[in-house]
């Protein structure tokens, strides 16, 4: 999988906002922050760990707190907007 990206702002907290995309494929995530994301293309499933699989797609917005843990299942090339706190 090939990732790139821009922030948009960062702050001396740890907090960021930019743009990320990423080419299809799987991957792991354990959160250590909340992010909120809004996707602009591409698809993927997300599911956390013990949960049913959710489909998302241009258009949607998410907000994956804190503690989560699970897989993304990107199925073409993702870009989103996020936000990191």
């Amino acid at each position: 999988m090939d990732t790139r990206g821009i922030y948009l702002w960062k702050d001396e907290n740890g907090a960021e906002s930019g743009i990320w995309e990423c080419t299809a494929g799987p991957s792991r995530w354990v959160l250590e922050t909340h992010e909120f994301l809004h996707v602009l293309s591409g698809s993927m499933t997300i599911t956390a760990d013990g949960g049913e699989p959710e489909f998302v797609g241009p258009g949607d917005a998410v907000f994956v707190p804190r503690g989560w843990s699970g897989n993304w299942e990107i199925h073409e090339t993702l870009r989103k907007v996020f936000v990191i706190f």
